[in-house]
């Protein structure tokens, strides 16, 4: 007896993917939706995902029913490592059951590869810097995709767009973070007071994974060499005991006391608000005219127990 020719059957297929923009070797999480016209049960079908070279990255089957669909289980890729647009495709098997046969179906789709974004910071700037003064300040780079960035290379831009610094990250990752890259970069000051506006910059690079180009600014006010030195002596009001760690400030300059609770401040002749403070100690205010050098003793009252803390 002749074998009953089966029905040729067309199905439809679909690729749900996200995001269609991804970071280069981030992940791309994709499923397949296929339906036969004729109502052809797919369950069991297999699935495979191949890259633009052919090369499978993933296969699954058909496994969930929705209303008039069938879709396989989300997975997972990895994106490629370059940046770039990319086609891949997703190829339904050919299949034959109870006298129905299904041609392999193949639907192409596209997304787009970023590089990783490069994440840059600046702290420890000094509040001012006297002219044509040398000075030290950190900057921290991450990666969106946390990679590890020891060794690359910082550069500084002054407010006239020239090269000033350089710096390049260091091996270890700044405490209590997970991949905050960071260097301690030098520079000196321009040579007239005033207020500028610097840059820091990380080149990108397009070894894979593929990274941005970062930056950040920072401001910085540059002042006149200064003439006096302030001596400031910090006390416990009752136990008459120094204080140290007390913070000095003598806006815009600033400073700590060190373990005898004595802070040495180099000012510009003037006028200035002194504003002590430290931990549980209720802050003190004292206006101070500078036009030598002068020693000061502040006393400090410990906070009232059950008061809000003043810092």
């Amino acid at each position: 007896m002749a074998k009953p020719v089966s029905a040729h059957h067309q199905r439809t297929c679909a690729v749900e993917f996200s995001p269609s923009e991804v970071a280069a070797g981030a992940e791309l999480t994709v499923a397949v939706v296929a339906s036969c016209p004729q109502g052809c049960d797919l369950r069991g079908q297999s699935v495979s995902i191949q890259d633009r070279e052919g090369a499978e990255l993933a296969s699954s089957e058909l496994t969930e029913f929705e209303g008039e669909t069938y879709v396989t289980s989300a997975f997972v890729l990895g994106a490629p490592l370059g940046v770039g647009e990319y086609t891949w495709r997703a190829i339904l098997a050919g299949h034959e059951r109870d006298g129905a046969r299904h041609e392999p179906t193949v639907t192409a789709f596209s997304f787009a590869t970023k590089a990783h974004a490069a994440s840059v910071n600046v702290w420890g700037l000094p509040p001012v810097i006297a002219q044509g003064e040398r000075f030290s300040f950190k900057v921290g780079v991450k990666c969106s995709a946390g990679c590890k960035l020891a060794g690359r290379a910082l550069s500084i831009f002054d407010h006239e767009g020239r090269h000033v610094g350089d710096g390049r990250l260091l091996d270890e990752v700044w405490p209590a973070t997970s991949a905050l890259y960071f260097a301690e970069v030098e520079a000196k000051a321009p040579l007239t007071a005033g207020v500028y506006v610097w840059q820091v910059k990380i080149a990108g690079s397009a070894l894979p994974p593929a990274h941005a180009a970062g930056a950040c600014t920072l401001t910085m006010k540059v002042v006149g060499p200064p003439d006096c030195e302030v001596t400031v002596a910090a006390f416990d009001r009752t136990t008459q005991m120094p204080i140290r760690g007390a913070h000095i400030l003598l806006h815009p300059y600033r400073t700590s006391t060190d373990e005898t609770g004595v802070a040495k401040v180099k000012v510009i002749r003037g006028r200035y608000k002194l504003y002590v403070s430290g931990f549980n100690y209720v802050p003190c205010e004292n206006i101070l005219d500078i036009e030598r050098d002068i020693t000061t003793r502040i006393e400090l009252a410990a906070e009232p127990e059950g008061h809000e803390d003043y810092r």
